[in-house]
């Protein structure tokens, strides 16, 4: 009895460990799984017993900050861990140290009624070591994701990194430039601030070319597309659309006759920017095809607009190299829209899908003109809610004179959860852990909504 007394003791002196990179790893794969094989959500009493389990000797208090932001999700499930980790949250967020500073901005997003202000942010003790330590790109997004009021008091902040985007600066150092200035222009009280931001990158980006290597100037030469075009230069929305010319046109009949948007000029025009090797794309598929037979041919236009590739991604197989074959990878996205039951117009398009002239940085994207050709809509994405996009389309069809086919009716809300064990949505309730290297987001008051993508 006395030794196993002894050894009794000895257990509970131990240290508790902190979680492992493989036992975190575990925990996400799991979360995973559960949320996958439940779509519609679970009970709150078999959410509960499942991530009680799957956090079963895992100590929050224990916890870095690198292992906390991956577990804070996980933790939200559970009260006596979500208790243990907010606690950690707050113990950590008060450190002079980078990971301090980024704990703080992570435990100011959980509250939107406490949103720092810029002196407390930007003052925090560990600011200066996250901010020698912190990219251009983290810098970026950091000041990206401020409120209104904040930007109006960071004044120097921005100003500083504004004189750090200069022609010795890499192509990709100088890209995140062109992050900065759309916060600039998104966020500043003074509109020219944005655009003179604007024209002092390009001028940087220009003299950086004059003593690049071929691919350095490559690169570059595509930030200052991003830098010098309709979007960026207030003349895209409202204005006509910018030039697309497409060398391969076809629907379910067969090819399309379609060079340029003057072919359908006197029709609604959505463009559907896409790519075969795009899951959300090719998973948006359903939702055009719905759009296609909601609305005549004749009054409304949908084009896939893709750019030629290399490779084709036939789903469900390996990709096919079309390197240098634009004929092969043409006839491959043929085949693909028969398999697909693609019944509206894919089109390749001279210019890259990645279009800077309609602002796409990210596929899809969907840019809505009128019949005359003007753009009255962009940055949609296929999968948004039918009622939404048939009401844009519906108001462009109505300045026509034409009449459009009934509305669909919107969806009803869901129920809101209940406390006897009623479904309630698979979402933790405090924010997961942010993609690993990026900062989180720094709360707005009032809170604005984030990007759909």
């Amino acid at each position: 009895m006395h030794q196993l007394l002894i050894l009794v003791a000895g257990l509970v002196a131990l240290p508790i460990a902190p979680p492992t990179a493989e036992e975190i790893s575990r925990i996400q794969d799991a979360q995973r799984t559960f949320f996958k094989e439940h779509p519609q959500g679970a009970p709150q009493e078999e959410l509960t017993a499942f991530f009680t389990g799957l956090l079963e000797g895992i100590e929050p208090s224990e916890c870095s900050w690198s292992q906390l932001k991956q577990l804070m999700g996980p933790c939200s499930m559970v009260p006596a861990k979500r208790d243990a980790a907010q606690a950690r949250l707050k113990q950590l967020a008060a450190e002079a140290t980078a990971d301090g500073f980024d704990a703080f901005v992570y435990a100011s997003s959980m509250s939107k009624e406490d949103a720092p202000t810029a002196a407390a942010l930007f003052g925090h003790p560990g600011y200066a070591a996250w901010k020698q330590s912190a990219s251009p790109s983290d810098r970026t997004r950091l000041i990206g994701r401020l409120s209104s009021d904040q930007f109006a008091q960071a004044g120097a902040e921005v100003e500083e990194l504004e004189a750090w985007f200069t022609p010795e600066r890499s192509a990709k150092e100088l890209a995140a430039g062109v992050q900065l200035v759309d916060a600039i222009k998104r966020l500043a009280p003074d509109v020219d601030q944005g655009e003179q931001f604007r024209l002092k990158l390009l001028a940087s980006i220009v003299l950086a070319k004059e003593k690049a290597s071929p691919e350095e100037k490559a690169a570059l030469t595509k930030l200052a597309k991003k830098l010098d075009n309709a979007v960026s230069r207030g003349e895209f929305m409202d204005h006509p659309a910018p030039k697309l010319t497409f060398t391969w046109a076809q629907d379910a009949a067969g090819p399309v006759r379609l060079a340029t948007l003057d072919d359908l000029k006197g029709k609604v025009v959505v463009l559907d920017f896409w790519a075969t090797w795009c899951g959300p794309c090719v998973g948006s598929i359903p939702n055009v095809k719905e759009l296609r037979a909601h609305y005549s041919a004749e009054d409304v236009a949908i084009v896939g607009v893709t750019s030629l590739q290399g490779k084709h991604y036939p789903g469900g197989a390996p990709p096919v190299d079309c390197t240098g074959d634009a004929a092969k990878e043409q006839a491959l996205m043929a085949e693909f829209m028969k398999t697909k039951g693609i019944d509206w117009t894919i089109a390749f398009s001279e210019q890259e899908v990645f279009n800077p002239d309609y602002g796409v940085n990210g596929i899809p994207h969907v840019t809505i003109l009128d019949a005359d050709g003007i753009v009255r809509h962009t940055d949609l994405h296929p999968a948004d809610p039918m009622h939404e996009k048939c009401a844009k389309i519906d108001a462009l069809l109505r300045k026509q004179g034409k009449t459009p086919p009934p509305a669909p009716k919107a969806p009803e809300p869901a129920p809101e959860a209940g406390a006897d064990g009623a479904v309630i949505p698979a979402i933790p309730l405090v924010p997961g852990a942010p993609p690993s290297g990026a900062v989180p987001a720094v709360p707005t008051v009032p809170a604005t909504p984030g990007s759909p993508r």
